[in-house]
């Protein structure tokens, strides 16, 4: 793989060297950087040794750079920095990116759900620095974009489909807030939507009993535990509902 990438890259370096200002070619140079620099320390001290280094640093910095001045390639730089400033635990320039390509893109209800996704962790992150009980203005802002999703009436077909994944996701961020009720009532909707991916509603039901027992409503999720082990096991989703029947 490494090597494929290096081969890449060489390619892409040509390009520069025939037109420096083509940015679009430094999105691949870019991605090599970071990937090569992301590696745990044994793994990149091997891979130095094959000739083959990077930086997280200068990988992104090139991927910000496409972003700004890229020509085809402009979006997908940006798209790629959601996930890297995730990765890097920078969640509100990855809210930031992904509120303005939502705002671009308004029938694509990915960049909503990974702004969503961004505003709740930056609020987790938030919360144990500071030990704040009450949602935030990052949660809030995420919780009112899951209701925008659940309610848009002009979204594509395709993504109708999708709102099992929506309820689940909203799921995750109310659990994330301590909002155990509301979030087992996400949960379950996202179970019960019609034509659920069947491991999605299998999680949904685990998680939804692990939010009622937090919610101290224990007859409700040992419903929800039972309806996990009629479904088809998911990672550990037995092994977890079974240990929920029993405590």
């Amino acid at each position: 793989a490494l090597k494929d990438g290096n081969d890449a890259v060489d390619k892409h370096r040509e390009v520069i060297k025939l037109d420096p200002n083509y940015r679009d070619a430094e999105m691949t140079i870019g991605l090599y950087d970071y990937t090569i620099g992301a590696l745990p320390l044994p793994k990149k001290i091997a891979a130095g040794f094959l000739g083959h280094r990077g930086s997280k640093k200068r990988g992104i910095a090139t991927i910000e750079r496409v972003a700004r001045e890229g020509n085809w390639v402009k979006e997908d730089a940006k798209t790629l920095l959601i996930l890297l400033y995730t990765r890097e635990k920078r969640f509100a320039e990855a809210a930031t990116i992904a509120r303005d390509l939502g705002a671009k893109y308004p029938r694509n209800y990915l960049y909503r759900l990974e702004m969503a996704d961004a505003l709740v962790a930056q609020a987790a992150m938030e919360r144990e620095s500071n030990h704040a009980a009450a949602p935030s203005a990052a949660e809030t802002e995420a919780f009112a974009t899951f209701e925008s999703l659940l309610r848009d009436k002009n979204l594509p077909e395709t993504t109708r489909k999708a709102l099992d994944l929506i309820h689940f996701k909203y799921g995750e961020a109310l659990l994330t807030a301590g909002l155990y009720d509301r979030a087992a009532k996400e949960f379950v909707a996202s179970a019960q939507v019609a034509g659920a991916q069947e491991g999605l509603a299998t999680m949904a039901h685990l998680y939804a009993a692990q939010a009622l027992d937090l919610s101290g409503k224990r007859n409700d999720a040992l419903t929800q535990y039972r309806a996990v082990l009629s479904r088809p096991n998911v990672y550990d989703a037995h092994e977890q509902a079974q240990l929920g029947l029993k405590e």
